[in-house]
C-alpha cells in the first residue's frame, strides 16, 4: 500500500477538507462530502454548463457521461452498459419497485432493519399492487450464518405456500441502523436458488468495502459514489443485468428516453442495453454536472490518499478503534458477535450510557420509550449547538446506540472528544432536560422507538 501524501486524521482534515473550524465529522455515512480538490473540479463544470448551457447539456452531456460510467464500472466490476448513474440509492430501488410488473402471489423478501425509505417504498407497493412484502426479524447482531439460514428459510415458506412465490429479495451491503455489513457475498446467490430476483441495496458500498459484482451477479445493485467515493451530492450508480433490462421499461419520473412498446408481443429490442443507457442519460433538467466529478474523485483518491486499500485499512481501523475509545468512556461496549462480520466495515454502534424503561438496567429513572425520538433529536440539537458535533443516535431493542463513521479525516482524539461530550448529554437527557418546557401528557401514539419501527425507519431514513 502506498502512504498518503498527508497523515490521515486531524492533517488530512486541515489540508483537503473545508470543515468549518468548529465542527468535527464523526457522522460521514449519512451524506458523505467530498475533498476541495473535487470541489474545484465541480465548480469548473458548473461554469462550463451556464457558459454555453444548450450545447453542454443537450449536446455533450449523454457523450461526457460515457467515461464516469465506464471508471464506476471498472471498479465495481461490471460491464459499463448495465451501469447508469441516478440522484441516489433509493431512486434506484423505488426505480425497480415501481417498474416490476407485480402479479397476485409475488412476494417481496427483506429483513426488518432495511432501509426507511425501502421499506415506505414498499408500503406503497402494498397500497397500489397485489404484491405481498414478508419481512424476516432477524435483531442484530446475528451470527452470519443465521441469518443466511433464516433469510433462506423464509424464502422457502414462502414458495412452499400454494400460489405463492418470493418474486424479489432485497438485501444490503451494509445496514445503515445499526450500521453493520451483512454477509450479501453469501444471501445474494442462497435467494438467488431459491427463484428470487435480488435487489441490493449498496448504499454503503463503493468506496467503503470491496466489491465485484463480476462474481456476485446481482439481478439488480445501487451504490452511492457521494457516501465513501468522495463524488459531490447525490450520484448513485444504478446497475441492472442485461438479461433484466427489459423488466426495467422507465426512468423516474418517465421522460425523453422512454419507448412505447413495439405493437408485437414477446419481443425484446436487440439494442435493450444501449436503450437502457440512453433512458437514464437525460431523466430532465437538473443539475447533474457531480455525475462528472469521477474522476476528480478517484484522482484524489489515488493521488493524494494512496488508493483504495490505503484508504480502507485506515477507515476500517479507525472505525474500531472510535468504537473501543466510546466504549471505554462511557463504560459500555459495541455491538457485535461471534460468527458477525458486522463490523468488518466503517461503522461501530456503541451502546450509549442511557437507560430506556424496558431496557438494560431499567429503573425508575428510566426514559420512556415513546420519548425516544425526543432524546434523539434533542442531542443531535444540543450536540452540533454547544460543541459542533453531530451524533447519529437511536434506541435498539431496549439499548442506546451511537453510530460512528471511520474516514480518513478523523483520528482517535476525535472520537475520544465526541464520547466524552456525549457522555455529558446522555446525563443530561437522563435528568429529563431533554423535554419541553411543558411536557406532553404521554399520550403518544407513536409506536415505541425500541424496535425498528416505521416512525424508527423514517427518522433513519433522514441520516442514512
Amino acid at each position: 500500500m502506498a502512504p498518503p501524501q498527508v497523515p490521515f486524521g486531524a492533517p488530512m482534515r486541515h489540508a483537503h477538507f473545508a470543515f468549518a473550524p468548529f465542527y468535527t465529522p464523526l457522522n460521514h455515512g449519512s451524506y458523505g462530502t467530498h475533498p476541495v480538490s473535487v470541489r474545484a473540479a465541480h465548480l469548473a463544470l458548473r461554469a462550463e454548463v451556464e457558459a454555453a448551457p444548450d450545447p453542454f447539456i443537450a449536446l455533450d452531456f449523454s457523450r461526457r457521461l460515457a467515461r464516469p460510467r465506464q471508471l464506476a464500472a471498472q471498479m465495481l466490476n461490471c460491464p459499463a452498459d448495465e451501469l447508469v448513474f441516478v440522484p441516489n440509492a433509493t431512486t434506484g430501488i423505488d426505480t425497480v419497485l415501481k417498474n416490476l410488473v407485480w402479479q397476485p402471489g409475488d412476494v417481496v423478501l427483506c429483513y426488518e432493519v432495511v432501509y426507511g425509505s425501502v421499506a415506505n417504498g414498499l408500503e406503497y407497493l402494498r397500497e397500489t399492487t397485489p404484491v405481498e412484502v414478508r419481512v424476516v426479524h432477524v435483531p442484530l447482531p446475528v451470527a452470519d450464518d443465521d441469518l443466511v439460514r433464516t433469510m433462506v428459510d423464509a424464502a422457502r415458506e414462502v414458495n412452499a405456500t400454494p400460489e405463492k412465490r418470493v418474486r424479489l429479495a432485497i438485501c444490503d451491503t451494509i445496514i445503515s441502523g445499526p450500521g453493520a455489513r451483512v454477509p450479501f457475498e453469501r444471501l445474494v446467490p442462497a435467494l438467488q436458488a431459491e427463484g428470487a430476483l435480488v435487489l441490493v441495496d449498496g448504499a454503503h458500498g463503493i468506496g467503503h468495502i470491496d466489491l465485484d459484482l463480476g462474481v456476485l451477479r446481482p439481478d439488480f445493485f445501487v451504490t452511492n459514489l457521494h457516501k465513501w467515493l468522495f463524488v459531490p451530492r447525490g450520484c448513485a450508480a444504478f446497475v441492472v443485468r442485461k438479461e433484466h433490462q427489459h423488466l426495467i421499461r422507465t426512468t423516474l419520473p418517465t421522460s425523453h428516453g422512454f419507448k412505447p412498446r413495439k405493437p408485437v408481443r414477446g419481443v425484446v429490442n436487440a439494442d435493450a442495453g444501449e436503450d437502457f443507457v440512453e433512458m437514464f442519460s437525460f431523466t430532465g433538467t437538473s443539475d447533474t454536472t457531480n455525475w462528472l466529478c469521477v474522476e476528480a474523485a478517484l484522482q484524489f483518491r489515488e493521488e493524494v490518499c494512496g488508493g483504495e486499500e490505503t484508504i480502507r485499512a485506515y477507515t476500517h481501523h479507525i472505525a474500531q478503534r472510535g468504537g473501543a475509545i466510546a466504549a471505554e468512556v462511557f463504560g459500555t461496549e459495541v455491538m457485535d458477535c461471534p460468527g458477525s462480520s458486522m463490523r468488518q466495515c466503517n461503522f461501530a454502534n456503541v451502546r450509549m450510557p442511557l437507560v430506556m424503561r424496558g431496557g438494560v438496567g431499567d429503573s425508575d429513572a428510566a426514559i420512556p420509550r415513546e420519548h425516544g425520538h425526543l432524546v434523539a433529536d434533542w442531542i443531535k440539537v444540543r450536540g452540533v449547538e454547544e460543541s459542533g458535533i453531530y451524533f447519529q443516535t437511536f434506541p435498539y431493542y431496549g439499548k442506546w446506540l451511537w453510530r460512528l463513521s471511520g474516514m480518513i479525516y478523523v483520528e482517535e482524539a476525535d472520537f475520544r472528544k465526541g464520547a466524552e461530550v456525549l457522555r455529558a448529554l446522555c446525563e443530561r437527557a437522563q435528568r429529563g432536560e431533554y423535554l419541553p418546557e411543558k411536557e406532553d401528557d404521554g399520550d403518544s401514539d407513536e409506536a415505541p422507538f425500541d424496535t425498528p419501527s416505521s416512525s424508527q425507519r423514517s427518522s433513519l431514513s433522514r441520516c442514512a
